[in-house]
C-alpha cells in the first residue's frame, strides 16, 4: 500500500507512532534525510518533513498529508546525497527574522528561543546561542545545557559537541568578542575567501554573513549526528548571498 493511501484518512504529524511513520521515515531517508525508521514522529522527523515540503514547493506544515505522501511515494532512482544538515536548514528557513523595533520584542523570535530557554524574555538580550540551540533542538539534536551562552558550544568536555578539524557545511562556529562570544553556523564560503555563516543576532537578525575564518576558536558538530565526510575551506560550496560584515552580535 502506498504512503498516500495510508495517510488518506489519518495524516501523520508530530507525536504519531507506528509502521506508517516508519515508512515515511524510510522514504525520507532514501532522499538523504538523517532518519532511521524508529516509528516515532519526533522533532527530527517533523523538521525533515518541513524541509522536504519546502524543497518541493508545497505548504510547509510538518504534516504528512496526501500531497506530501504522493511525493514521497515517487521512486528514488539512486541513493540521494546527504541533505543540508537539518539544524542549518532550520536557520536558513528563517532568514530575515529580526528583532523587534525599539523596545518592542519579536514574539516569534522570543517563542522560538523559549523552546530551549524558557526564561528568555526580551530580544534585546543577546540571542545568537539561543538561536543555535533552537535550531539544534528543532532538528532533533541536543543543544547546549547553557543554551544562551555562545562559548558553551566550544566546550567539548561538558556539552554535546565534538570538535572538527576545520569548517564544514552545518558546522557550529564559535568566536570570542568583547563581553562574551558569538556562535553561528557555516553555510559555505564566499568567492572572496571568507566563511558564509548563517546565524542569529547578526546585525539584529537571522542572516548569512561573511566572516574571516581566523576569528573562530573552532568548528564543532552535534555529538551523535553523522560526521561530515569532508572538512576545510576548499570543500565548502560557494555562497553568493552573504550580506554585509556583521557590526553587531549583541
Amino acid at each position: 500500500m502506498t504512503i498516500e493511501a495510508l495517510v488518506a484518512s489519518n495524516p501523520m504529524r508530530m507525536g504519531a507512532t507506528g509502521d506508517v511513520v516508519r515508512q515515511i521515515q524510510l522514504a525520507l531517508k532514501a532522499r538523504g534525510y538523517p532518519l532511521t525508521g524508529t516509528g516515532y514522529f519526533g522533532p527530527q522527523t517533523d523538521t525533515s518533513v518541513e524541509e522536504f515540503q519546502r524543497k518541493n514547493n508545497i505548504p510547509v506544515t510538518g504534516v504528512v498529508d496526501a500531497a506530501t505522501a504522493r511525493l514521497l511515494d515517487r521512486t528514488v532512482a539512486s541513493p540521494a546525497a546527504p541533505q543540508t544538515p537539518l539544524w542549518l536548514a532550520v536557520s536558513l528557513s528563517h532568514l530575515g527574522l529580526h528583532e523587534g523595533v525599539g523596545a518592542a520584542d519579536n514574539k516569534e523570535l522570543i517563542a522560538d528561543i523559549q523552546t530551549v530557554a524558557p526564561d528568555y524574555q526580551h530580544d534585546a538580550t543577546p540571542w545568537c546561542a539561543g538561536w543555535v540551540s533552537f535550531c539544534l533542538s528543532k532538528a532533533g539534536e541536543k543543544p547546549s545545557s547553557q543554551p544562551l551562552w555562545a562559548l558553551s558550544y566550544a566546550d567539548v568536555q561538558n556539552q554535546p559537541v565534538v570538535k572538527l578539524g576545520g569548517p564544514a557545511v552545518g558546522a557550529i562556529a564559535v568566536k570570542k568578542r568583547n563581553g562574551g562570544g558569538h556562535v553561528t553556523m557555516v553555510a559555505g564560503r564566499t568567492r572572496g575567501g571568507t566563511l558564509a555563516c548563517c546565524g542569529g543576532n547578526q546585525n539584529d537578525e537571522v542572516n548569512v554573513s561573511p566572516y574571516d575564518p581566523s576569528v573562530f576558536v573552532g568548528f564543532f558538530w552535534p555529538r551523535g549526528a553523522a560526521l561530515p565526510t569532508k572538512v576545510g575551506m576548499g570543500v565548502l560550496p560557494i555562497v553568493t548571498s552573504a550580506g554585509k560584515p556583521v557590526a553587531s552580535e549583541a
